[in-house]
């Protein structure tokens, strides 16, 4: 008998997983789940078809939940990349494992030693961009889903 999959809670709209024990999400986190809301496309200056960008969703996280998310990517994302302006991080960060970068980026994000990094990862067959800014009442994610036709 094929187990019924969780309903996404408004608590955990954003995490990569349902549950502690890693059960998945039947698709990924997309439009149709609270907190992720729509994001215009930039003012288009270079006169590129906007429309074949993919849409883009922002939210504002709180400290336990940037924690979760940070979790979900290192337990169930693969080809996971962290894009960061700081010179320094970057070059400590690419001889770590990527666990350990992601805990390294998480908690100098959470510390404001850094304001704002870019996780790029694969997860269910899609290629995902999160954008992550700290804001005063927050932290603010802005994600991106590219479709892929390549399977992992």
């Amino acid at each position: 008998m094929k187990q019924q999959p969780a309903q996404v809670t408004r608590r955990d709209w954003f995490r990569l997983r349902t549950n502690p024990v890693g059960q998945l999400l039947d698709s990924p986190v997309s439009e149709n789940q609270a907190g992720l809301q729509p994001i215009a496309h930039p003012e288009n200056h270079d006169g590129l078809d906007l429309t074949l960008l993919p849409p883009m969703r922002e939210a504002l996280l709180t400290p336990a939940q940037v924690g979760s998310l940070f979790e979900d990517i290192n337990v169930l994302a693969s080809d996971v990349q962290l894009m960061q302006r700081s010179i320094e991080l970057r070059q400590k960060a690419t001889t770590l494992p990527v666990s350990t970068q992601l805990a390294v980026a998480r908690d100098s994000l959470l510390t404001g030693q850094i304001p704002r990094l870019q996780i790029r990862y694969r997860w269910q067959e899609a290629l995902w961009i999160d954008t992550l800014e700290r804001r005063s009442d927050g932290v603010r994610l802005v994600r991106i889903q590219h479709l892929s036709s390549t399977p992992t």
